[in-house]
């Protein structure tokens, strides 16, 4: 029986806001760019209170929290906590597939406890980054992702083998994946209002509306989902990145650091058996200014000593050291295969 935690981020990018700026905790929170065409991309909850949610337009949600306080998005920031985030995930199973900023999937072996994992992936989460997230279990990834959303904000669930549609019954259709508007419009015919009522429609009768999607959704109404949990690794890059807890500006921390990167790429490399072309180094200021360099190789490589030393030499050729550093990043980018070709470039 397979194991599925979902993880969804509660309010991800205010919680990222206020992490950055703890004046704003327990405040009304809205972030959107300014503009009289501005919409919501995400609130706190003390703003959700009053209404206000994500896509509505700005000028609606300060109608209904005029003491809002409202905040650009900070992109940078964002994917920073969230590589953060899914690099703990990855500490616990290597199936894992990220399907947002601020959501994903994880799959655990058969014979350890799921429950007891998704409950230690949200204490560390909480205890290592300072973020709030809502785990659920499930024997599949669809089931997994309703629940995670019944149990929000904070929450934690486990839907055990055997329950899913008891589980799925009584929630309102909408809560189905796939079940969005004008899909519930056509069900109305059979008077569908719970993923129960779904359930109870013939099969033939739904594909006979909807095709193949009628069959996904005679399926899903039962619980049932065989999708895989899909993780990707980007053959054309190799790339280690930390975060400092505090902005840092001390020459040798770095270099240990970066030298410490470069052997971890470098063993990323070996064990694929791929070679790096050019080498890059990544550079984040304190304001989340990011500088990105790099240096093309002669000859690919795969060697810790010479990954360690472009980079270093990138360090030493870019960085402002009057400025202090919130995160340092090696990379290996334009990876050539074990059976790849390759021509030696000659200067120019």
């Amino acid at each position: 029986m397979r194991q599925i935690i979902h993880l969804d981020l509660d309010a991800f990018f205010a919680a990222v806001e206020v992490l950055l700026n703890p004046e704003l905790k327990d405040q009304p929170l809205i972030v959107a760019y300014d503009g009289a065409r501005s919409v919501v991309t995400t609130a706190s909850y003390p703003a959700r209170k009053f209404g206000v949610h994500s896509a509505m337009p700005l000028a609606r949600a300060r109608q209904l929290c005029p003491h809002a306080i409202v905040v650009p998005p900070r992109r940078h920031a964002y994917s920073e906590y969230s590589q953060r985030v899914m690099n703990i995930l990855r500490e616990h199973s290597p199936l894992v597939e990220q399907v947002s900023i601020d959501e994903a999937y994880v799959e655990i072996a058969p014979e350890r406890d799921a429950g007891e994992i998704a409950r230690a992936i949200q204490t560390q989460i909480k205890n290592e980054i300072g973020l709030d997230c809502t785990v659920a279990v499930a024997c599949n990834k669809l089931v997994s992702k309703v629940a995670c959303n019944a149990v929000k904000p904070r929450g934690f669930g486990v839907i055990a083998p055997g329950d899913e549609e008891k589980f799925l019954a009584p929630l309102a259709i909408e809560r189905l994946p796939g079940a969005g508007k004008a899909t519930r419009a056509k069900l109305a015919r059979w008077n569908v209002q719970t993923i129960g009522d779904l359930a109870r429609v013939p099969v033939n009768e739904l594909r006979a509306e909807f095709g193949k999607i009628g069959e996904y959704l005679h399926r899903a109404a039962r619980g049932l989902d065989d999708s895989p949990v899909v993780t990707e690794w980007n053959p054309k890059s190799v790339s280690r990145e930390n975060t400092f807890e505090r902005d840092v500006r001390e020459v040798a921390h770095i270099e240990k650091l970066i030298a410490e990167m470069s052997a971890g790429v470098a063993r990323d490399l070996a064990r694929e058996g791929y070679r790096a072309r050019p080498i890059v180094l990544k550079l984040r200021y304190g304001d989340f200014t990011t500088l990105t360099r790099q240096t093309p190789l002669r000859v690919p490589t795969a060697h810790a000593d010479e990954i360690r030393e472009r980079a270093l030499w990138l360090l030493r050729a870019h960085w402002n050291q009057k400025r202090a550093l919130r995160l340092v990043g090696v990379g290996a980018h334009n990876l050539i295969e074990p059976s790849g070709t390759w021509q030696m470039e000659l200067p120019g």
